[in-house]
């Protein structure tokens, strides 16, 4: 059976999987209509990577083809470099269609990732009011509040009785990104509250916002960090939040899927920077080469140069290894452990600053507790490495295998102190906790794990 005959059994049947050999066959062959079936049955976020996938042509097909409020929602959901390469071969009025037809946070993302010249342009497509709008959210700084609102919401006032708010959501609510929740705002547009559509519905006819509204409103100002915007909405469990001027003026509103953005670019930011690498707003496979080679050669010559002390440390002991030669065997098990022990700490503190709230009022009590664990973990360690080296290891004696354990021991204790406490110190310093990387700490602690060796070597084996 054909794809056509089976939109036309669509009712009574299961769908079938939308691939991108279909929608190509349906391009290619022309079937207007039942491309738009497709796109007004289907998931359109499905659809939209499939969208991504095409090439420009038949994308362009697409997106002349379709309905205009469709057509906004999948430019929205395409990749940067997709959406970067449609608008321009776009004419004006598909570029105005879609202005006309995306949420204003989706348009300002859009525009944060192109040149000045080409945004220049775009605007020239959109109205007046969407053009101050749009302007507007790109002055904010990068990372706030104000740069992830959207202007698409719901207000009312407290005079607004229930049938004049739901012809107010009626009327408005077409471009609003979400209607579940309700600002009520005064004279001055300042915010006085928030109301449910849930409370609308339910309440009387003749009851008024003033009293269905909630005046205890969570919100957050324009200039805030957008990472405290994601803090507050976890912890209050909301699923909008409303974005004030320095004056208290209603100006936008943050939903959760925004946030959900934030939360993801955070990680990625953090993750790219406990492994060294300079953070790349771009995906993997869109970035140019040259700029992921810039994004990780800094920290690697500033590493390489830091390894170089732990070069100069072994070669100050060169008298002693000449003595005991199996010293050396015994030193990449030390290095490699100290740096994991950092590393475990370096992740549990940092997991906490974001997500439990630890600051540097934390300081001490996250101290005794790595030093609680790293004395555990240390003795365990110990213990385990003294029996395997007497056990197995022929040529090292009690005498080695107490200085290979005993510096273990040190080191982890060390290693977990350091990997908790930097982190806390980066919050001091008003840095990122995850700037303190991974390879940091390891580097730290390889320096720390040969001085400690060779010296407690010097006086239990004597030299």
């Amino acid at each position: 059976m054909g794809f056509s005959s089976f939109m036309g059994r669509r009712r009574v049947m299961e769908y079938i999987e939308i691939t991108q050999e279909i929608i190509q066959e349906l391009i290619h062959s022309k079937q207007i209509k039942a491309l738009k079936e497709v796109f007004e049955e289907y998931n359109i976020v499905n659809l939209a990577e499939i969208v991504g996938e095409l090439t420009i042509e038949e994308a362009l097909f697409i997106f002349k083809v379709l309905n205009k409020n469709i057509t906004g929602e999948i430019f929205a959901y395409l990749p940067a470099s997709k959406q970067q390469r449609l608008i321009s071969v776009l004419t004006g009025d598909q570029i105005k269609e879609i202005l006309h037809n995306t949420y204003t946070d989706d348009i300002v993302d859009f525009l944060e990732e192109l040149p000045a010249n080409m945004v220049k342009d775009i605007l020239k497509h959109a109205s007046n009011q969407q053009r101050a709008v749009i302007n507007q959210l790109l002055s904010y700084p990068d990372n706030t509040a104000g740069s992830i609102m959207t202007t698409n919401y719901v207000e009312l006032k407290e005079e607004h009785t229930v049938m004049e708010a739901m012809s107010e959501i009626k009327k408005s609510g077409g471009k609003a990104e979400q209607v579940d929740y309700c600002f009520v705002v005064d004279l001055n547009g300042c915010l006085i509250g928030i109301v449910s559509l849930r409370d609308i519905l339910f309440a009387p006819e003749d009851s008024v916002m003033d009293d269905l509204m909630h005046m205890d409103v969570i919100s957050v100002k324009t200039n805030d960090d957008q990472e405290e915007a994601s803090s507050i909405m976890r912890k209050y469990d909301i699923t909008v939040l409303p974005v004030l001027d320095t004056s208290n003026r209603l100006v936008g509103m943050i939903t959760a899927d925004d946030i959900i953005d934030i939360i993801q670019d955070e990680a990625t930011e953090d993750i790219q920077k406990m492994g060294a690498i300079t953070p790349i707003e771009t995906r993997y496979l869109d970035t140019r080469v040259g700029v992921i080679f810039k994004s990780r050669i800094t920290w690697l010559l500033i590493l390489m140069v830091t390894y170089a002390l732990s070069s100069m440390i072994i070669t100050s002991h060169q008298e002693l290894l000449a003595v005991y030669p199996a010293l050396l065997a015994f030193l990449p098990m030390l290095m490699d452990t100290t740096g994991d022990a950092g590393s475990q700490a370096l992740a549990m503190v940092v997991r906490g600053i974001v997500v439990d709230d630890l600051t540097i009022k934390d300081f001490f009590k996250v101290v005794w507790k790595e030093f609680a664990v790293a004395t555990i973990c240390g003795l365990c360690l110990f213990l385990v490495n003294m029996a395997r080296m007497i056990l197995f290891v022929d040529s090292a004696g009690f005498a080695m295998a107490l200085v290979v354990s005993l510096t273990m021991f040190i080191l982890t204790v060390i290693a977990k102190l350091v990997g908790g406490v930097l982190p806390l110190i980066a919050i001091l310093l008003k840095q990122d906790p995850a700037s303190m990387a991974s390879p940091i700490i390891t580097t730290v602690c390889d320096s720390l794990s040969l001085l400690i060796y060779f010296s407690l070597a010097i006086m239990i084996l004597g030299m």
